[in-house]
């Protein structure tokens, strides 16, 4: 088995690991696709502390089930399979009364857990869902960003016809935006790359505002009638600043802060905003065991991922791939590894 380990900062290397027995209750998969997140970046970068080192890094991953162990159901040899990359413990007070998002012990496979950038992997089959044949294996790769946008909507309490500015026109931005159009909300969204701006509007997205060009507490201000607006998500992995989010929020909004990133101290001073505005803040880190419904949405295209991979890699090539993210951090919405 030869898998992709972080070793230290900057020490990743492709290693030649035993080959793992399937079992009980565990499948084997066959990567046929794995996405390059920011997690992985950060990580190369020393600058997100790992569980424990080594640690086999990527999260998104789609592959092919090729074996089996004892007492799995509902999976067979030869199907195609999405991973969810958070695990949790089923025991914590929050996992017994079915917020299993909020597991006080979730593990992030590719975090504190071994990930899915091996040329095959052995996991609990409870981690796996089949994918229909309408969702190809790179556009498999997004749906832990869409399962994270239906619990962020949720966490809001977005309801239909309200405003939700997303600040942070990255991948996971972007489909957000989707999400809340498909929950019949308004929504906004705010970035300096006018690029991913102009692909965000290509994909949907009709209120976006870029703030270098224009004022955006204007923008916002005319775009929601002078109430500013009900609800705001700040994309943790984006370069915006929080500080700024909060003041596009309305006096009594709710905010999210969606992603699983490394979050600067400039957050520190930004909570007296949210007292004068006495606004809700929710964080949203995972969208564990909301997959079936993002498959939903992906395999009914409600939400349309066809342009947001920036390259493909080769297996070969991830470190290069990751290193050439952490240099240039603003250059890609995705990058797929492919074997």
């Amino acid at each position: 088995m030869k898998a992709w380990r972080l070793h230290d900062k900057e020490k990743l290397t492709l290693d030649e690991l035993p080959s793992q027995s399937v079992g009980e209750g565990c499948v084997k998969i066959k990567t046929l696709a794995c996405g390059i997140s920011l997690t992985d970046v950060l990580m190369y970068e020393g600058k997100l502390a790992p569980g424990s080192l080594p640690v086999i890094i990527g999260r998104q991953c789609v592959g092919m089930v090729t074996e089996t162990g004892e007492n799995v159901t509902g999976l067979v040899r030869g199907d195609r399979v999405a991973a969810d990359p958070f695990v949790s413990c089923k025991t914590c007070a929050p996992c017994k009364n079915g917020r299993a998002d909020e597991c006080e012990k979730m593990l992030c496979c590719g975090l504190n857990d071994n990930g899915f950038m091996s040329d095959f992997t052995v996991a609990p089959a409870g981690v796996f869902y089949k994918l229909p044949d309408r969702i190809s294996d790179t556009d498999g790769v997004f749906l832990e960003h869409i399962a994270l946008s239906i619990n962020a909507v949720g966490k809001l309490g977005l309801d239909k016809g309200e405003h939700i500015v997303i600040v942070g026109a990255n991948a996971l931005g972007i489909i957000l935006a989707q999400v809340a159009l498909y929950y019949q909300a308004v929504p906004i969204l705010v970035d300096t790359a006018a690029d991913n701006l102009a692909l965000a509007e290509s994909l949907g997205v009709y209120y976006t505002v870029n703030s270098v060009d224009a004022d955006s507490m204007i923008k916002i201000f005319s775009l929601t009638g002078g109430r500013m607006s009900e609800t705001v998500a700040f994309v943790s992995t984006s370069h915006m600043s929080f500080g700024r989010c909060l003041d596009y929020a309305a006096v009594g909004g709710r905010v999210a802060v969606v992603g699983r990133s490394q979050i600067s101290d400039e957050m520190a001073g930004s909570f007296n905003t949210v007292l004068d505005k006495q606004l809700k803040v929710a964080g949203v880190n995972n969208g564990a065991k909301l997959f079936p419904a993002a498959i939903n949405l992906l395999a009914n295209r409600t939400v349309d991922v066809s342009k947001l991979i920036s390259c493909e890699v080769k297996f070969g090539d991830v470190e290069n791939s990751v290193r050439e993210h952490a240099e240039n951090i603003g250059r890609f919405v995705k990058a797929v590894v492919r074997p």
